[in-house]
C-alpha cells in the first residue's frame, strides 16, 4: 500500500492553500518542567516556531484565541477528587510530579482544543490546531504517561452537552495505547453512545509493518464517515515516528502520508493536537518532533480547500 500524493487531491482541480488556524494562549504552557516528555513545554516552542516575525512566504500565521475550561467541565469525565487532589499537590500530576503549575495550564491547553474544535463545527471550516497534548493517559481517577486530565474527552462531554446530536470520533495515531480514553468511555456509556474511538497504538507495536497501519487508518477513517462524524479529534502524534526513542513505525514520507490520508479522506471537522514526541533539541529549527509537527500543520494547510 503506498498511494501517489495525487490520489488524496481533490478531484475538482488544484490544490486550495489555506492557513490552518492555531488556538493558543501563553497559559497552556509550562517551561522548564523537569520529565522527560517535552510536551508541557512543546505549545510555546511550536507556537513559535510557526509564528517567525518575518515569514519566508506570505503573512504571519494568526494565532486565535483561547478560553480556559472549567474544573466543572473536567469533572464531567473525571473523579472529583481526583481532579481536587491533583490540583492541591496531594496526587501525582501525569507527569509524576506535584507541580502546581501543570493542573491550571491543564485548563488552558483543553481550552485550546475546545475553541479549535468549536471553530470547525462552523459551516464550511475544516481543520483547526491544537497545540496541546498530554491527553490520551488520564482515565476516570487516575492520570500517567505525561497525560494528567484526558482533553480529549473534556472537549467532547462539553460539546456533547451543548449540542446532544453531535457524532464525534477519536483518531488517535500516537504510537501508545489511549487506554485513559478507553477507561472514561467504559464508565461513561452515555458518552460512548456519540463517540467513536480509534487509537493505534491498541494494535501496533515496534517493527510492525507500516502497511498494515495504513491499512488500519483507511478502515477508521471509512467507519468515521459512514457514521457521518460531525467533528473528528486527531491526535498527530510524533511519536509514531520510527527514529522516536518511545515509537515508532513511520519514516518521515510515510508521517506526512499519514497527515495527508487524514486531512484529505475525513468528511468531517477536524481539530488535530501535537499528541506525543520524544525527539527534542533546544533548537527550535533543527527539533525533530516540532519538525514532524510542522509538517502535519502545512499538509493541514494543503488540505484546507478539501
Amino acid at each position: 500500500f503506498n498511494p501517489s500524493a495525487d490520489a488524496y487531491l481533490k478531484p475538482n482541480g488544484p490544490e486550495s492553500h489555506t492557513m490552518t488556524p492555531i488556538f493558543y494562549d501563553p497559559r497552556q504552557n509550562v517551561a522548564d518542567l523537569e520529565t522527560f516528555s517535552p510536551s508541557a513545554g512543546k505549545p510555546a516552542r511550536f507556537v513559535a516556531l510557526m509564528t517567525p516575525e518575518e515569514p519566508e512566504t506570505g503573512p504571519p500565521r494568526v494565532i486565535q484565541p483561547v478560553q480556559p475550561v472549567t474544573r466543572a467541565d473536567v469533572y464531567r469525565v473525571h473523579d472529583a477528587a481526583y481532579v481536587d487532589a491533583v490540583f492541591a499537590g496531594k496526587e501525582l500530576n501525569g507527569f509524576g510530579n506535584r507541580d502546581l503549575r501543570v493542573p491550571p495550564a491543564c485548563l488552558w491547553t483543553i481550552g485550546s482544543l475546545l475553541a479549535a474544535s468549536r471553530w470547525v463545527l462552523e459551516p464550511e471550516r475544516g481543520i483547526a490546531c491544537s497545540p496541546s497534548s498530554g491527553f490520551h493517559h488520564a482515565g476516570y481517577g487516575w492520570g500517567g504517561g505525561y497525560c494528567t486530565f484526558n482533553g480529549l474527552m473534556v472537549v467532547a462531554a462539553v460539546l456533547l452537552k451543548e449540542r446532544p446530536d453531535l457524532r464525534i470520533g477519536i483518531l488517535d495515531c500516537d504510537f501508545h495505547f489511549g487506554d485513559g480514553t478507553a477507561d472514561i468511555l467504559a464508565k461513561k456509556p452515555a458518552l460512548a453512545e456519540n463517540i467513536m474511538h480509534r487509537t493505534s497504538g491498541q494494535h501496533f507495536r515496534d517493527g510492525d509493518d507500516p502497511d498494515e497501519f495504513f491499512l488500519w487508518l483507511e478502515e477508521s477513517i471509512a467507519e468515521m464517515n459512514e457514521a457521518e462524524c460531525d467533528l473528528v479529534l486527531y491526535q498527530a502524534g510524533a511519536d509514531m515516528h520510527i527514529k522516536d526513542p518511545l515509537g515508532g513505525l513511520l519514516d518521515d514520507a510515510q508521517m506526512r502520508q499519514r497527515d495527508r490520508i487524514v486531512f484529505r479522506k475525513l468528511k468531517a471537522g477536524i481539530a488535530w493536537n501535537l499528541a506525543g514526541g520524544y525527539r527534542a533539541s533546544s533548537n527550535l529549527s533543527n527539533d525533530p518532533t516540532l519538525q514532524t509537527h510542522r509538517v502535519t500543520l502545512l499538509e493541514a494547510d494543503s488540505a484546507s480547500g478539501r
